[in-house]
């Protein structure tokens, strides 16, 4: 009879890398290790350095370590998995020879099973679904409540910030309760121009730890996010969550939990950010300027933060991977 190497509790230490999101989008991966029997430690070197903090002290790891923060394992490992993505690999594909890692293209297929691979590699079978996951308990030190609207209006710099939704602040005006949460550089807008939000609204732009902001989305009665870390965390942690999607690929990302929904302007050109990015548009991003502030106010509507005079819309399907695109898109 064959041996697995999970009946022999092998240790496995997981290298994850990059942005918030993809290691965000990796733990459905360490939860399958972890029920199939491994010992698991995780090394992370992201883009930021605190990403590491929001994994400590979740049961499914044995010990999680700072890359960033200089931190490395003293001890030897049974199994090594380089989990990072393919457009990180060069950085460290030296410290990990004869690796075998699964195709690229899965990666842009689907992100999330692109990393349980590396679990099904060693034997895990994965047969319910199994949604991404941060473990963050609701924070309402800075008073946040059930029927808090929190706005999280920015992701990276440069290019990216062309999947940065122009009208947070028109949104924030529709809502009594609204925090703001991110970085200085996340109030504005792709174009360089600077968002201003209504004197009601709270700010905790750059007053936070990342794990703080994490207790802050936990205890949110909805957020709004962009395509972003701080976006794909709200989901993580439970809240429901209004994803805007525009240039880039929400299918490419795999399964979102059920507390995310995912808007679209339903443009024919879009996602482009594969392909000849913003060349319909000529730089206008207007898939994402086309999603209309009263669409996504409606959705919120459905979640508890409504407005008389919004009209309700009805939510079909059963999860985020249910993505509704605008019908008077491509009228407008």
């Amino acid at each position: 009879m064959r041996t697995t190497l999970h009946e022999l509790n092998k240790t496995v230490l997981v290298h994850l890398a990059s942005g918030l999101g993809n290691i965000i989008f990796a733990t459905p991966m360490l939860l399958a290790l972890t029920r199939c029997g491994f010992a698991v430690d995780l090394l992370v070197d992201g883009d930021y350095g605190e990403t590491a903090d929001l994994l400590r002290g979740w049961s499914a790891l044995r010990a999680v370590y700072n890359g960033k923060a200089g931190e490395r394992p003293a001890v030897s490992y049974d199994v090594r998995i380089p989990a990072m993505p393919p457009f990180y690999w060069s950085r460290y594909a030296g410290y990990y020879r004869n690796s075998a890692r699964p195709a690229d293209t899965l990666f842009y297929e689907d992100e999330q099973a692109y990393y349980l691979e590396f679990a099904r590699r060693l034997g895990c079978e994965v047969q319910e679904p199994l949604y991404y996951f941060v473990p963050a308990a609701p924070d309402e030190a800075h008073g946040i409540r059930g029927d808090t609207l929190v706005l999280a209006p920015g992701c990276k710099t440069g290019e990216m910030a062309a999947k940065r939704w122009p009208h947070f602040p028109r949104l924030a005006e529709m809502f009594d309760d609204v925090v703001v949460v991110g970085t200085q550089d996340d109030l504005h807008n792709f174009d360089g121009t600077s968002m201003h939000f209504p004197v009601h609204v709270r700010s905790l732009v750059g007053k936070l730890s990342l794990r703080e902001t994490a207790g802050v989305l936990a205890a949110a009665g909805a957020v709004v996010a962009n395509d972003s870390g701080l976006g794909h965390m709200a989901g993580a942690v439970g809240t429901p969550t209004i994803l805007l999607f525009g240039p880039t690929p929400d299918a490419a990302l795999g399964r979102f939990p059920p507390n995310v929904k995912v808007l679209r302007a339903g443009l024919d050109c879009e996602p482009c950010w594969f392909g000849n990015r913003f060349a319909a548009c000529a730089r206008r991003v207007s898939c994402l300027s086309l999603i209309q502030v009263d669409r996504v106010a409606a959705v919120l509507g459905q979640l508890g933060l409504k407005r008389e005079t919004f009209v309700n819309y009805l939510l079909d399907g059963k999860d985020g991977n249910d993505v509704e695109h605008g019908v008077d898109a491509r009228a407008s």
